[in-house]
């Protein structure tokens, strides 16, 4: 009998400044047994404070929140968390944005149009990028 190892699951914080829009993207995963949302923050800020508490492996961002641009969002996360990976999730198409939040350190980008699967594999390599060896 072979017992196959355990994956791992992927834990996410959410930060994005629409409720709705979390309420969405958590009943997304709600039966998913690879990726799992452990947090939500609608600020930046809330983000940051529960980074150290929660220790997800992927922050799914929106770049836009509140209280801080993507690109500052991503450094300050970064600075204080480096294996954390975090992925931009936006409806915006802005190169320039994109551009100023991978220069961040952003593992990647993602538009709010794309399909789930498309959600899920980002997610996936994401953390994959962040915890290679």
């Amino acid at each position: 009998m072979t017992i196959m190892p355990r994956r791992k699951t992927i834990r996410v914080l959410l930060c994005n400044r629409h409720n709705l829009f979390r309420e969405g993207i958590k009943a997304l995963f709600l039966k998913e047994t690879v990726i799992r949302i452990v947090g939500e923050a609608a600020t930046a800020g809330q983000a940051l404070a529960l980074l150290q508490q929660l220790r997800p492996d992927v922050v799914l961002l929106d770049p836009n929140t509140v209280d801080s641009c993507g690109s500052e969002a991503t450094r300050c996360m970064k600075a204080l968390h480096p294996h954390v990976a975090v992925l931009v999730l936006s409806l915006s198409d802005d190169d320039g944005l994109i551009e100023a939040c991978l220069a961040a350190g952003a593992a990647g980008y993602i538009r709010s149009a794309d399909q789930p699967a498309q959600l899920r594999r980002a997610i996936s390599s994401a953390y994959g990028a962040s915890h290679a060896a």
